[in-house]
């Protein structure tokens, strides 16, 4: 009798286990159902114009994670380059690393994604992983497929972007789990997220962007430097360089070379707006209706940010050396401008847009020069690949600026050269200089050209008095000016006009 009892026994615990696991697999089923909920959204996943001025990177990780303050930069550069929210990027380091909670090694500092990528450094990471969860979020359309310039993204291409950044871990691999499809990854990379940002976000300033509808689209931005200068155009690109869209960038530049004097040329708003610097080499301006442009490969910029700028308002120079252009990686042949379009935080395909009048076609991928399917079009005319392109504004751009203006004193007999003992680079036109001294003085101006082997005088105006002009059809080439004193001495003032 003991014997059958104890088989009976034996049976209805078999049962009561088989039941307590149906039930606890289907509570488990529950939960994760309703977690759904808390996934990270499309919202939380781009990095949005009120989290660019409401969200102080540097800050945060001096008060949560101190160890991590000196790559504050580095964070905000590449969340702004890709797209992708620093908050979302914080989370999958932490969630893979521990890194912002837990006491790290060195180790760790130069991995803080861990085994997602194998690239070491901090900052070879950050960059990595922030590409790749771009390339995948926007990855799977095109515009001859959408028709449309702004990509049609949704929460499932944040969660495609994650899964496949983020292998699924062993847990995960249960048949129960298959089957269902319940996005481990992105579920814990989402409470991680809500863990670290949570209350902070109920804290944060709430600074609004601006949200006024613009009336005219195609009157509302202008090319990215001075109105009334003349600089080259490259092809349409991604934002990264390669592929076929969004193509949401153009690449401009007024010529010189690394180690060149370019504090004369100057990078320009093509809107106005609130400025978010994201590194000393990159900013952002975020306009009205939802809309922002990128500005790379800059220096000396000269608002900080949250300043409002006037459209035209000078933001900066490119860079004239590859440490400054590339302040936080990258690549780059020459100075330049990496100028980009963004709506709504998402990088924009360029196809139709306007500025300064110019339509955008873009060509079949990043950098197609055949002009057969990449052009700028004004007014009948068409500019293709590496032509240059003069800036005449939109309707509130205001006047051209009148040249760059110099002023010194000059002893007698000596000499100054400008602009400020250099030279400039200019790709063809129209030369002038405007030349006033003392009325007691006789200074003179001329205009020298490099020729490859030394100054070559090619334009010059010497009068009795100190009162001169200069106008030269220049050619393309490396130019300055040179004021001298044939007799006084006093201060001038010398506008050169290009």
């Amino acid at each position: 009798m003991s014997t059958i009892w104890g088989a009976v026994r034996k049976l209805l615990g078999v049962s009561c286990l088989f039941y307590v696991s149906l039930f606890s697999a289907a509570a488990l089923a529950e939960q994760e159902e309703a977690s759904e909920d808390e996934l990270i959204t499309k919202e939380e996943f781009v990095y949005s114009y009120d989290e660019m001025l409401n969200f102080d990177i540097a800050e945060y990780l001096e008060t949560q994670a101190p160890h991590l303050a000196d790559y504050a930069e580095i964070i905000s550069h590449y969340a702004g380059y890709s797209s992708i929210s620093p908050k979302v990027l914080i989370a999958i380091m932490e969630q893979q690393t521990g890194i912002i909670t837990s006491p790290v090694s060195a180790t760790t500092i130069t991995r803080p994604f861990g085994d997602l990528s194998t690239k070491i450094g901090f900052e070879e990471q950050v960059k990595d992983i922030s590409t790749r969860l771009a390339k995948e979020f926007y990855s799977g359309y095109s515009y001859s497929d959408t028709g449309s310039n702004e990509v049609m993204t949704t929460d499932e291409d944040v969660y495609r972007a994650i899964e496949a950044i983020i292998p699924e871990q062993a847990e995960e691999a249960f048949e129960i789990n298959r089957e269902r499809g319940t996005k481990g990854s992105s579920k814990k990379v989402s409470r991680t997220h809500r863990t670290l940002f949570e209350k902070s976000e109920k804290e944060e300033s709430t600074t609004q962007t601006q949200s006024l509808t613009i009336a005219d689209i195609n009157n509302y931005f202008q090319l990215p430097f001075r109105v009334g200068e003349s600089w080259r155009n490259g092809g349409s690109h991604t934002n990264h360089g390669s592929g076929t869209y969004p193509q949401s960038s153009l690449d401009f530049n007024a010529g010189g070379y690394w180690g060149d004097n370019l504090s004369h040329i100057w990078v320009s708003a093509s809107a106005p707006g609130v400025i978010k610097n994201h590194s000393s080499c990159f900013s952002e301006i975020i306009h009205d209706d939802g809309w922002s442009t990128t500005y790379y490969h800059i220096e000396n910029i000269q608002y900080p940010t949250g300043s409002n700028l006037q459209r035209n308002s000078r933001i900066a120079n490119y860079a004239n050396d590859t440490t400054q252009a590339l302040c936080n990686g990258g690549q780059s042949s020459g100075p330049h401008l990496h100028f980009s379009l963004k709506k709504d935080g998402q990088f924009y395909h360029l196809n139709g847009i306007k500025l300064s009048g110019y339509e955008v076609r873009t060509g079949r991928s990043s950098y197609d020069s055949n002009c057969g399917y990449f052009w700028l079009s004004r007014n009948g005319y068409k500019y293709c690949a590496w032509s240059n392109i003069y800036n005449y504004g939109v309707t509130d751009s205001g006047t051209p600026e009148q040249g760059e203006v110099y002023s010194d004193y000059l002893s007698h007999r000596a000499y100054h050269i400008q602009p400020d003992g250099s030279w400039f680079y200019y790709n063809g036109g129209t030369i002038s200089a405007e030349l006033t001294g003392p009325d007691n003085a006789d200074f003179d101006v001329r205009l020298e050209r490099w020729n490859g082997y030394g100054w070559q005088r090619v334009a010059v105006s010497e009068s009795p008095s100190s009162s001169e002009n200069i106008s030269y059809s220049a050619n393309s080439g490396y130019y300055r000016m040179v004021v001298y004193s044939y007799s006084g001495s006093g201060r001038y003032r010398l506008t050169i006009i290009k």
